[in-house]
């Protein structure tokens, strides 16, 4: 534990120059923004030529340029011609991939300099270090350090790993594996005991474990999320009080009047004692499944979402499938060697794409769509989860697909990716949109995001926790990750 924590004081050291600029200090000046368009991520219309005022980390005063009073020591931003929207939330992320030799640190510049403030990571394999079989508990030493005001990175939510059946060859080490109901709730308290915000289960679940599983999360108040168990429907998973339902698993086979067949397909392929991880079905399948769409099963399991509070994560890019070249700019510039080789190997050797596969992955992409545009109707909470490594970047891709791809409106994809995350903590009351006595998590825009979503991702400033980092500062970050990854292995 010593020499872990003696890394991290080391690594936060070696930028002590920025963080002496950057980090939250407690007589930081209040900031103004002005003529600013707000856009509040409530539902209202954007507001022009407005004030907003940010004093320590919450925002003290919105109105009418000219209403609001700016205090006299006030840091003045004229932002006219820009648009300021809540910070954003990554709710399905991997920020800790020491496998792919990314330290976190960087990766918590990465969202920062993407306008996310928050994130839910949902655990990662690591490797044997100084945390002996558990790496996953130096994660908390991060989050600390970003709660503490120790290095700069956005709001941490964490399951530190994941649970799931009995250990089959393929899954990685550090999973957390259970055989029974005693075990279930057992792991629900070892993680809890450890710092886990939540408990995140996986596909080779019992029906018995997971059961029990969602009971004891429930008894110890902590959430559960993560993919529906093969063996368990979407719907028994809100019953039983899953606080989200990642990936549509379970979702997609719930709205079709083959569940029952596809359930028994996936069993067959990836049920517990599989390594293999969960996947596509042969084309045959799928073609059966998206073809027995039943509007009559699907409002009665989005009723229950909504009744129940339910969330759920889509993760479009994920169904969507074809990757990001090596080429691409946040590959060439932010990802390490080690990460490139991880993601890029050189021993892989490319493959043309097996047309079956691609016909099954485009009505799969079509069927996700396609209930991402009913949940929406139908009033299910809904969360941006791209499970993705391109920290940051991926977040505005998947709002694109939201719109692009499912049809929503672009205010709809930015409450989603705000305002339904701060209701998922059952935060509304100080997060998720801009409005006074808020916490101070924002992004300037250089462009109205409601005209063309893909303008998210022309940012001019951010806010962290009160913390302004303007686009100097902002570049800065993305210079540090660029001139470490050279030398990181």
């Amino acid at each position: 534990m010593k020499a872990a924590l003696g890394s991290l004081s080391l690594l936060v050291l070696s930028s002590s120059l920025f963080f002496a600029q950057a980090q939250p200090v407690p007589d930081q000046r209040p900031l103004a923004f002005t003529h600013v368009t707000v856009i509040d991520a409530t539902g209202s219309p954007a507001q022009p030529d407005m004030t907003v005022v940010v004093s320590g980390d919450r925002i003290s005063g919105v109105g009418k340029f000219g209403t609001v009073a700016i205090p006299p020591n006030a840091q003045v931003m004229e932002a006219r011609g820009r648009f300021m929207i809540p910070g954003l939330q990554e709710m399905h992320t991997h920020a800790f991939i020491r496998e792919k030799k990314s330290f976190p640190l960087y990766t918590f510049y990465l969202f920062l300099a993407n306008g996310v403030t928050g994130i839910r990571d949902f655990g990662s394999t690591g490797v044997k270090d100084d945390f002996g079989d558990y790496p996953f508990r130096g994660d908390t030493l991060w989050r600390q350090a970003v709660s503490a005001g120790s290095i700069l990175g956005p709001r941490v939510n964490m399951s530190l790993t994941v649970v799931n059946g009995p250990r089959a060859e393929g899954y990685p080490r550090t999973w957390l594996t259970v055989g029974d109901a005693a075990q279930a709730r057992d792991m629900v308290k070892f993680l809890k005991d450890q710092g886990a915000d939540f408990i995140k289960e996986y596909d080779q679940l019992s029906r018995e474990s997971y059961f029990a599983l969602a009971e004891e999360a429930k008894r110890q108040g902590i959430p559960l999320a993560g993919h529906v168990p093969i063996a368990v429907t979407a719907a028994e998973a809100s019953d039983a009080g899953q606080r989200s339902l990642e990936h549509n698993y379970g979702v997609l086979s719930g709205c079709s009047t083959k569940e029952a067949e596809v359930m028994q397909k996936e069993r067959d392929l990836y049920g517990p004692g599989k390594g293999a991880m969960r996947g596509l079905l042969p084309l045959d399948d799928v073609k059966a499944f998206t073809s027995s769409y039943s509007e009559e099963k699907c409002k009665a399991l989005f009723a229950k979402f909504v009744k129940n509070g339910t969330f759920v994560d889509p993760s479009m890019l994920r169904a969507r499938g074809g990757g990001v070249p090596a080429t691409a700019p946040q590959v060439v510039k932010y990802f390490s060697p080690a990460l490139k080789e991880y993601s890029y190997p050189a021993s892989r050797t490319p493959r043309p794409p097996d047309p079956a596969t691609v016909e099954a992955r485009k009505l799969m992409y079509e069927y996700h769509c396609r209930l991402v545009k009913e949940m929406q109707r139908s009033g299910v909470k809904m969360l941006v989860g791209t499970d993705d490594s391109y920290f940051g970047s991926s977040l505005h891709e998947e709002l694109v697909e939201f719109v692009k791809a499912a049809g929503l409106t672009p205010m709809e994809a930015l409450q989603i990716a705000s305002r339904n995350a701060a209701a998922y903590y059952g935060k509304l009351d100080s997060q998720g949109t801009v409005e006074k006595g808020k916490l101070a998590d924002l992004v300037l825009l250089d462009a109205n995001p409601l005209e063309s979503i893909e303008n998210t991702q022309k940012i001019s400033a951010v806010v962290v926790n009160g913390r302004l980092l303007d686009r100097k500062d902002l570049d800065r970050l993305l210079a540090q990750v660029e001139s470490a990854n050279t030398i990181l292995r």
